[in-house]
């Protein structure tokens, strides 16, 4: 009878120091954001038999070190991250786009626009001053490179943009490989037969689920086998060891971008079949090729249509137009290289350095500025979409800004929901430091009791088998 009492106690420290420990790496993942509180099941060992209808107790063993999670938060959490990604994508590229038509601090196209038809008031009143044709010969320089300048930096933006794409894909590649790798390492630990749980690989596991769902829209379940199945329009992307890539091609899908040169951009496909993959509005990964495609390209156009209608409306007047030498050469005051004008090729004619041969006489007399009147009188027409070509302008100029809050906003409120939900399953799954120290204190006490009760039933067993019958001797 001793010696089962000295078993059950033994077990009961046995117990209490694997719970011990357990909260010792609560403790230590505190700060870990992805870390899942455990906790130690303790069960009775099974009783025995000591005679006709009695039992034995045999003490206690831990059953199980379980994790405590809710997995359905965790499904609402991914499913919201999948728009917060594509939105908040949406929002930071916006607000590069504003950056890049920055008219914030009156020191943007909108500026430079102003002094360019001011020139052609000035020359006006004086048309056969040098000075001033020099002036409006380098206000149209200004806005030429102006524009220039901006499409370079769409172009630039772009160009960022599909390397970020690039590496999205690359490191979605890696999390997939990442994550079949755990999923063999789960069965590995967790066989059929064994009672242990890998809680540390299925957090990393999780974790790696919660960066993908906020690349791409995904759908995963857990198998019998504990591995994890992650799917991506109904086809697998991971099962157990079996991994399908996220492929890359630079062949456009139909309907985007079209009539416009193929820079090569990266596109996403499967890699198997090479067909490609249409998203939605989910995940950052869409969010950066729709930004890149969509975004970007839309307003490149706008600017397209602003600058080719300046270009046109001057030019056609300009053509028309008489030298200072009385001269009626013909010459466009914008060129665009033998193509369409546009922000990317348009420039001043080489032809217009010479001064003299800025034509804004009407009559081939030096001192009739009437073709600079009518184009300074352009600035009030209004020859776009019912709009001059400075609202137009800030019309372009608005829109981004309204369309940037419009994602922003959409981006803010899934972060505050985001966040409600993680508060949530931080409140489940999250440590405690006072719940820890509570449960520290109460193993530790179970520990130093059962501890106490070997140390008598020594005492007991030293007694018996040491000091009984000496007072016979």
């Amino acid at each position: 009878m001793s010696f089962g009492g000295l078993y059950i106690s033994i077990s009961g420290i046995d117990a209490n120091k694997k719970a011990l420990d357990t909260v010792s790496h609560n403790i230590s993942n505190v700060n870990n954001p992805y870390y899942t509180r455990q906790s130690v099941i303790h069960a009775t060992n099974r009783y025995v038999k000591i005679g006709e209808g009695l039992e034995k107790g045999r003490g206690v063993h831990v059953e199980e070190i379980r994790q405590t999670r809710d997995e359905f938060l965790d499904f609402r959490y991914r499913y919201e991250l999948e728009k917060y990604g594509y939105w908040n994508a949406t929002s930071d590229i916006l607000g590069e786009v504003e950056i890049i038509f920055n008219d914030v601090n009156n020191s943007g196209l909108q500026k430079v626009m102003e002094g360019f038809w001011s020139s052609w008031e000035e020359i006006y009143k004086v048309p056969d001053s040098l000075t001033i044709r020099g002036l409006i010969h380098e206000s149209g320089v200004a806005f030429t490179e102006t524009v220039n300048h901006i499409d370079t930096q769409l172009d630039n933006l772009q160009l960022n943009l599909n390397k970020e794409i690039k590496n999205e894909i690359e490191e979605i590649n890696n999390i997939l490989d990442e994550i079949a790798n755990l999923n063999d390492k789960i069965k590995l630990v967790e066989g059929e037969t064994s009672k242990v749980k890998a809680n540390d690989y299925r957090d990393r596991r999780n974790e790696l689920l919660d960066r993908l769902a906020g690349m791409m829209p995904i759908d995963c379940y857990e198998k019998p086998t504990n591995e994890i199945v992650v799917s991506l329009q109904g086809r697998d992307l991971v099962n157990g060891g079996y991994i399908n890539h996220i492929g890359m091609t630079t062949d456009r899908p139909d309907g985007v971008m079209e009539g416009k040169p193929n820079k090569g951009y990266a596109y996403i496909c499967w890699s198997d079949t090479g067909e490609h993959i249409e998203l939605g509005e989910k995940g950052s990964l869409l969010g950066y090729i729709h930004a890149r495609d969509e975004i970007v390209e839309k307003y490149r156009d706008d600017l397209d249509i602003l600058v080719n209608n300046i270009a046109s409306e001057i030019n056609a007047l300009h053509e028309d137009g008489y030298n200072l030498d009385g001269k009626k050469l013909g010459e466009s005051f914008f060129i665009g290289d033998g193509q369409t004008i546009k922000a990317s090729n348009i420039k001043v004619n080489p032809k217009l350095a010479n001064f003299n041969n800025i034509a804004i006489s009407e009559s081939g007399d030096k001192g009739d500025g009437e073709i600079a009147k009518k184009i300074s009188k352009l600035r009030e027409e209004k020859l776009l979409d019912d709009m001059t070509f400075e609202e137009y302008y800030r019309d372009l100029v608005s829109n981004i800004a309204v369309e940037r809050k419009t994602a922003r906003n959409i981006a803010n409120n899934q972060g505050k929901l985001l966040k409600q939900i993680d508060e949530r399953r931080q409140t489940i799954s999250g440590v405690s430091l006072d719940e820890e120290m509570t449960n520290m204190l109460r193993y530790q006490h179970s520990y130093v009791a059962n501890s106490r009760v070997v140390n008598a039933i020594d005492e007991m067993i030293d007694n018996i088998v040491n000091r009984m019958g000496r007072a016979g001797r």
